[in-house]
């Protein structure tokens, strides 16, 4: 640790509060600069030493310890991962300004809290659900929150099958698992994480029911004729009905097409020449 680093508790004796205490300070000084921050921690200006720089309560001094272990601990990170600090940026370190989150649910919430001011309602409401839902399953674990470094692929896999459990859908599953990807890539982007560990996971299966036949598919219906005598003639019918409505369709588009040029050509439209066929 460099000589000019300093950590000073104190207090201001013409500052005291209702119940006659008064705040303990922490003066940060490196390199001639130096910085306040409040210690959370207060004492009876009688109960102060200035000589040791503590008080006469011995779990009071055990907290400052503890404080000034953090200020210490925060200098060796800031000093190793930009290689000079200042009195201010500890500050600032210290009171979380600018620091990026380190956990999951931290760091969920600061998406969400991205996300709300570029996404539409719709999905803000999805992705605040997903939040929600991730929280509920990190408190089914027993746990407050979840270090980013200490995610693995089994984690995906226990809240793949809480959302099952839960009763959610294949699909509504791929939507909350994609926001736990989604949390990954930023951490990643974010320099927290080195790689993103959910990479190679797999997603559930959604089957999607055809809602209609393509042509491909009448294709091979007409190219596969079957053995069973009762399963062919509902092939053959079937066929027989689809053809005859895709006819029916192109008969009707034409019609439609050939109406609206004879209005265009007489100057009457044809919406309002159905309106008066419909009087007549």
């Amino acid at each position: 640790m460099r000589s000019t680093f300093r950590i000073l508790f104190y207090i201001n004796k013409s500052k005291t509060k209702a119940d006659d205490t008064t705040a303990i300070l922490c003066r940060i000084t490196i390199d001639g600069a130096s910085a306040v921050i409040t210690t959370g921690e207060s004492t009876a200006p009688k109960d102060w030493s200035v000589k040791r720089r503590e008080t006469k309560e011995k779990k009071t001094n055990q907290r400052l310890q503890t404080f000034r272990e953090k200020v210490e601990q925060g200098y060796n990170t800031l000093l190793y991962k930009y290689g000079a600090v200042s009195a201010e940026l500890l500050k600032n370190y210290l009171q979380g300004v600018g620091k990026t989150p380190t956990t999951l649910l931290a760091l969920s919430a600061e998406e969400l809290k991205a996300q709300r001011e570029c996404s539409s309602a719709g999905t803000y409401r999805n992705n605040q659900y997903a939040d929600r839902l991730l929280n509920s399953f990190v408190l089914s674990r027993s746990e407050r929150d979840v270090p980013l470094s200490a995610l693995t692929i089994e984690f995906f896999e226990d809240y793949r099958f809480y959302l099952k459990m839960e009763g959610y859908a294949p699909a509504t599953i791929n939507s909350h698992l994609c926001w736990l990807s989604r949390l990954m890539y930023r951490a990643v982007s974010q320099g927290t994480i080195r790689f993103n560990p959910f990479e190679e996971v797999k997603y559930e299966v959604v089957e999607r029911k055809p809602r209609f036949l393509s042509k491909g598919d009448v294709s091979k219906l007409l190219g596969f004729p079957l053995q069973d005598e009762g399963a062919e003639l509902s092939r053959r019918m079937f066929l027989f009905r689809s053809l005859q409505a895709w006819h029916l369709l192109i008969y009707e588009g034409y019609e439609l097409r050939k109406s609206r040029q004879t209005a265009r050509g007489s100057g009457i439209f044809a919406r309002q020449d159905r309106k008066q066929r419909w009087r007549a």
